[in-house]
């Protein structure tokens, strides 16, 4: 990478001021002296080479130096962006492999979610039939006491229908005179015990 002391080195500078100086006063010289159209030619070809031949061994180390620089800041950024696509070529690799394997991957999941559905509704189903058969097994049980106290019922009734007709019956067959016979015995009875 260029720094700005790279740029502004000293030595730098010194060859750009005489680069600056010394050009215009090798063109006015040549003009002066009034010389032939050859050797002006010539004395420019000298001067230019003489402050290129300068210019370079000033700034030979200076550029060596800037060159190197540049260099090794270009490589190293080639290497970044060389290790920035063998990640991101890792990471399209990575990403077509799921790809790849995310249709298997749904299908699991629908399978598994199915065999669990399954299950869970197989659960179920066992469950409210075990809750329909206590249910049923009550009711069972309570129709069986509802029968129960139906039949209980039912000869009690009766019972009371026996014990009306009967009372009924004998009311219509005991007369008068049975009736003191009857009171008498019990008076007797009564009195036997006491």
């Amino acid at each position: 990478m260029m720094t700005t002391r790279t740029i502004w080195n000293p030595s730098v500078c010194l060859i750009a001021a005489a680069v600056i100086l010394l050009l215009p006063a090798t063109v006015l010289a040549a003009e002066e002296s009034g010389g032939t159209d050859a050797l002006h030619l010539i004395g420019k070809i000298f001067n230019v080479a003489v402050v290129v031949g300068v210019l370079v061994w000033v700034g030979r180390k200076p550029l060596a130096e800037f060159f190197k620089e540049r260099t090794q800041s270009i490589r190293e950024q080639l290497e970044e962006a060389q290790q920035a696509r063998q990640e991101a070529e890792a990471k399209l690799a990575e990403m077509r492999d799921r790809m790849r394997n995310l249709d298997e991957e749904l299908k699991e999941i629908r399978s598994a979610a199915e065999r669990e559905a399954d299950a869970e509704y197989q659960r179920l189903v066992a469950e409210a039939e075990r809750d329909a058969e206590k249910v049923v097994a009550r009711a069972r049980q309570e129709i069986d006491g509802m029968i129960r106290a139906a039949h209980i019922e039912l000869k009690s009734h009766a019972a009371e229908l026996s014990v009306r007709l009967a009372e009924e019956k004998i009311r219509e067959e005991i007369t008068d005179q049975d009736r003191e016979r009857i009171f008498g015995r019990f008076v007797r009875e009564l009195g036997g015990k006491g």
